[in-house]
């Protein structure tokens, strides 16, 4: 069984600043609050992926860094991918077909439209979940997908069943007690 879980990124700011490249955008200070709070929510869950794919964007590296220190005390091994930062989900795609075998639970850390477009191609097709994904997936948001795959390149659109839809705003406020059921239970 395979399991992939995307992160977006969290909220950016600088969007409309001249001087600074749409890569090196930092994130916002609503980014800068929603990354770690997402970090915790994966560690009240049990969410522990074996490998981190992350564009090496700033505000991707910025979102994996706040979230993975509030979720993990030893975090995952990290792979900072360039070939995320405006990727399709072909791309996406191609490169979790050729992740390593011995990793059954991989998260990417990215980018619209690409992860978007990747989470509805891996959600079946008619569900709550996917209707919802195609609806938007906003900053920050993270779902998981479970697969029946034994191999990475086994993965087919429409076979993934979504264990995780979370996103800042389904959260409760930093604080307050977290009556979300483990990972993988009550989801579906």
């Amino acid at each position: 069984m395979k399991t992939v879980t995307l992160f977006r990124h969290a909220k950016s700011g600088d969007k409309d600043n001249p001087n600074l490249d749409d890569f090196d955008r930092p994130l916002s200070d609503r980014g800068l609050k929603a990354a770690p709070k997402m970090g915790a929510a994966l560690r009240d869950r049990g969410v522990r992926p074996e490998l981190i794919l992350c564009s090496p964007s700033v505000r991707t590296r910025q979102t994996l860094t706040l979230a993975s220190a509030a979720a993990w005390d030893n975090p995952p091994a990290e792979c900072f991918e360039t070939r995320i930062y405006e990727a399709g989900e072909r791309t996406l795609l191609k490169l979790l077909r050729d992740c390593p075998e011995e990793a059954d639970h991989v998260m990417l850390v990215g980018h619209n439209p690409g992860l978007q477009d990747l989470a509805v191609t891996f959600a079946q097709p008619g569900s709550a979940e996917r209707h919802a994904i195609k609806d938007k997936l906003p900053t920050a948001a993270i779902v998981s997908f479970e697969f029946d795959a034994e191999a990475w390149n086994d993965l087919e659109p429409g076979e993934g069943r979504v264990r995780l839809f979370i996103t800042p705003n389904t959260l409760p406020p930093i604080g307050q007690a977290n009556t979300a059921p483990p990972y993988g239970q009550g989801q579906e």
